[in-house]
């Protein structure tokens, strides 16, 4: 079966709608978007990320629509989310039990409960943080357990995040003692995690990295440093954005400054919705893995500035890609754009009631 089967299509004559704010370039466009345009849009990037859940070709698309779905922030998730729990993929069970814990969904608590003996150590940390969030802190030790004993270094990544994401800074000391693990991935997760947590050390060394950093380093530091919403770090990002090599150092720090407000970088993530933009290939890596990538992380910075001038970037990129992965990115930024326009929002939600 072909892995790359598009989630749904849309009518011709919606896609030609937003094709005509498209196709003059790489500008916003000039004209605001009708509101029955914007529900169109809503209803339209939702199901997609419902059609997301459901396919099951690739596990990874149907994690990474759950967790689009959490983004939502919309009652409508949550079923989605439940049920999600009952996937028969870890990858996607761990998808729904961070996002039942990050919505504190009080009606799912007996199912993550259960899952607290599943079958897969990185499901059984996701559910821990679930009932964590719940207000049962019984199950939290463990954590350190798999982060320094677990034999697997993707356990050991994933309870480093958790515990990150948990913002008890109690944990610093257990993540210090893993950025001495032999498994990179897992010390740059601890330090993530730790940043998370204001530790001034791991703030220090994820700048430098940011600074000294090149290729796949570089973009993680600057993607780190973006969680902390600080603006002490505005400068770099604006340095990042202009002097990168790397396109995804440049989206990188573009998110970073949209999640603080600020559109530097709206005109290079809206341009980067399109294939052919410049690069730079590294050797290891072709040029259809950095365009998935490029996509993405278009679709993710223009979600995390909120400018309704990206939406008909985003909705011609949600129709048009092959790869669901990119189809579900795009949705995602559009719903975070809609969102953000709260008076917008009430209006799409009163025409969906009527």
């Amino acid at each position: 079966m072909n892995k790359r089967r598009k989630l749904l299509r849309l009518s011709v004559s919606t896609l030609l709608f937003f094709a005509m704010f498209w196709v003059s370039g790489c500008a916003a466009p000039k004209k605001a978007m009708p509101v029955m345009q914007k529900a169109k849009l809503s209803r339209a990037a939702w199901d997609c990320l419902g059609a997301g859940v459901r396919y099951q070709d690739n596990p990874a698309v149907r994690a990474q629509a759950v967790e689009a779905m959490r983004h939502s922030a919309r009652d409508e998730a949550l079923p989605w989310i439940r049920s999600s729990l009952l996937d028969n993929h870890p990858a996607v069970r761990f998808a729904g039990c961070m996002a039942v814990g990050e919505l504190a969904d009080e009606r799912a608590r007996s199912a993550v409960e259960k899952i607290l003996d599943d079958a897969d150590d990185s499901v059984r940390i996701a559910a821990i943080f679930a009932v964590h969030r719940l207000g049962d802190t019984s199950h939290t030790a463990k954590l350190t357990s798999y982060l320094l004993r677990d034999d697997d270094p993707l356990v050991r990544r994933n309870a480093a995040m958790v515990l990150g994401r948990l913002r008890e800074h109690s944990a610093v000391m257990p993540l210090a003692q893993s950025m001495k693990d032999s498994d990179g991935g897992v010390r740059n997760y601890a330090l993530e995690a730790m940043a998370l947590l204001e530790n001034k050390q791991a703030i220090q060394e994820l700048t430098f990295m940011a600074n000294t950093g090149v290729g796949a380093e570089e973009v993680f530091a600057v993607q780190a440093l973006s969680t902390s919403r600080s603006p002490r770090f505005i400068e770099l990002f604006r340095y990042k954005l202009v002097n990168a090599v790397h396109i995804e150092t440049r989206l990188a720090a573009a998110k970073g400054l949209g999640m603080l407000g600020l559109m530097d970088g709206f005109g290079l993530a809206l341009r980067a919705l399109k294939p052919g933009v410049a690069r730079k290939y590294e050797s290891s890596d072709g040029p259809e893995q950095q365009q998935l990538r490029t996509w993405l992380m278009a679709s993710s910075a223009l979600g995390a500035m909120g400018n309704e001038g990206a939406l008909p970037g985003l909705m011609v990129l949600m129709e048009s890609s092959k790869d669901p992965r990119v189809q579900v990115s795009a949705a995602q930024a559009i719903l975070q754009i809609l969102q953000a326009h709260h008076s917008s929002a009430s209006d799409v939600a009163s025409l969906f009631k009527k």
